[in-house]
């Protein structure tokens, strides 16, 4: 079966709604995870305008995730999207990538239906993946809306490995990471990389990494900033609207108002291997990983929510971990992973790969021999 993984970027006080319509509809597994969409405020000092400056105010969110097979993507979508308003800014956003399921998981796990729905959203899209340490994320989310670019999504994890074989710089870089997730338009995808890199300083040590995504259809949130009722449509809503007069986000593009990078950057692609197990499980596997060459990942927590009448097959709390490796290393990963028992009961592993055409990350110059 052909799988896809919807992802749902929900503001907290819709969250509810979402669910119901999950409940109602025979979704019997999502993920869920906390995160915050950053917004743009006007913080003036005094009176003076000129004296404004922009801050960021937090709106939660919630992050599900359901897998599903490829021909249920447009109902699932439209679900979501008339449960959660989405044509609203500020609601949230909903988009689909392809996933290849490594493992076998029961069949309720993944959802299916033969009800059929138009595609909505716009095509044309990718995804952008980003890994950096506790603090860092804000003023480049600060930057990404100041620019217009997208609205990025914000959350968290820990790191583990890499610090271990830092030396001294590893007490200069907390394990604490924050995720920061956008998706623009595909034309964009390089002119966004190369900013964010140079914003975020991922050219040196221990700063994280950062790659682009696949995605197939997606309805973007465009609420950058609390604008004041001053017209009778905000910017943001009048963004929504050109979007859907003109069926497609080619308008807002990007790349001719870039300046032309001159920096070579020693991009590298491979697959995404997508984690997750049950609690305190997921650090043995990384280590486990090593020998292969599995360095270093970000852990993060989620939910995995029943919805059936029966008991749940899998453990709620989970742990999730991206794993950024060359595709001709994927069979050794699960060649490890099914060693250690990753997919027997003591770890409830599920497993699934994304293509990876473009990723960065800080790489040492090669030692030069005698």
């Amino acid at each position: 079966m052909n799988t896809s993984r919807v992802t749902a970027i929900i503001h907290r006080d819709l969250a509810e709604s979402v669910i119901k319509v999950f409940k109602s509809n025979g979704i019997y597994y999502y993920h869920m995870e906390p995160a915050r969409y950053p917004v743009l405020a006007k913080r003036g000092l005094w009176f003076f305008d000129f004296y404004q400056n922009q801050s960021i105010i937090d709106t939660p969110v919630i992050i599900f995730e359901i897998i599903c097979s490829d021909k249920s993507v447009s109902y699932l979508t439209t679900l979501i999207r008339d449960s959660a308003e989405l044509n609203v800014p500020g609601h949230g956003s909903v988009y689909s990538e392809s996933i290849n399921l490594l493992t076998e998981v029961p069949n309720p796990y993944i959802y299916s239906t033969t009800l059929k729905a138009k595609p909505i959203g716009f095509s044309g899209l990718k995804g952008i993946f980003c890994i950096l340490p506790r603090g860092s994320a804000e003023p480049l989310a600060r930057l990404l809306l100041q620019n217009g670019i997208a609205v990025p999504t914000i959350s968290y994890g820990t790191g583990s490995g890499l610090r271990d074989r830092l030396g001294l710089l590893r007490i200069t870089i907390p394990k604490e990471k924050e995720i920061l997730k956008l998706v623009v338009h595909s034309s964009d995808a390089e002119h966004v990389l190369d900013f964010m890199i140079e914003v975020g300083r991922l050219d040196l040590p221990g700063r994280g990494f950062i790659f682009e995504f696949p995605v197939g259809h997606g309805l973007l949130n465009t609420k950058v900033s609390l604008e004041g009722a001053k017209q009778a449509a905000s910017m943001d809503q009048i963004i929504s609207a050109l979007d859907q007069l003109y069926g497609n986000m080619d308008w807002r593009k990007k790349s001719n108002q870039f300046r032309q990078n001159t920096r070579h950057r020693n991009y590298f692609e491979g697959v995404n291997i997508v984690l997750n197990s049950k609690e305190e499980t997921m650090e043995f596997a990384i280590s486990s990983l090593r020998k292969v060459g599995v360095t270093s990942s970000t852990i993060s927590l989620n939910r995995l929510v029943h919805t059936g009448n029966e008991e749940s097959l899998f453990t709620p709390a989970r742990e999730v971990a991206n794993l950024l490796i060359p595709k001709k290393n994927q069979s050794e990963v699960i060649e490890v992973l099914q060693e250690i028992g990753f997919f027997t009961t003591d770890y409830e592993g599920i497993v699934y790969s994304m293509e990876i055409p473009r990723a960065f990350s800080y790489q040492s110059k090669p030692s030069k021999k005698k």
